[in-house]
């Protein structure tokens, strides 16, 4: 900040040019409160990609897990590991002789949960199977 400083021609009294220390303050008060508030917004958006990536996560691992019965038709949790903090349940349900129903829930770290089913048959007439 630059201050002029003038001769007053009629009176010789020196006069200043400027802010003073009250407005100087007052906008250091405004900029300190607009600065934590855009920080905090920053944290949220933060916290709410990450939920919102977690729970993508999650509907893939539930997906990777169906995937991996169709192919193996084992339901190992070593098959399919999963980091800390996650967790799994599987359900294998056979209503029917000739259909089972594999139903997976992963719950991120944030207490969220993905749950997919997915029905698997044997190969037969569709007379013999009966839903």
């Amino acid at each position: 900040m630059r201050i002029n400083v003038r001769v007053a021609p009629a009176a010789g009294l020196w006069r200043q040019r400027g802010f003073s220390l009250p407005e100087v303050l007052i906008a250091a008060l405004l900029f300190a409160v607009s600065l934590l508030g855009l920080l905090q917004y920053h944290q949220v958006l933060l916290h709410s990609f990450q939920r919102q990536w977690q729970y993508r996560q999650a509907w893939s691992l539930a997906h990777q897990q169906l995937e991996v019965f169709a192919a193996t038709g084992r339901t190992d949790a070593e098959l399919l590991p999963l980091l800390p903090g996650w967790q799994r349940e599987m359900r294998l349900n056979s209503p029917q002789a000739a259909c089972q129903r594999l139903t997976v829930r992963i719950q991120t770290p944030q207490r969220q949960w993905a749950e997919l089913n997915r029905w698997y048959c044997t190969a037969g007439t569709p007379a013999d199977i009966m839903f």
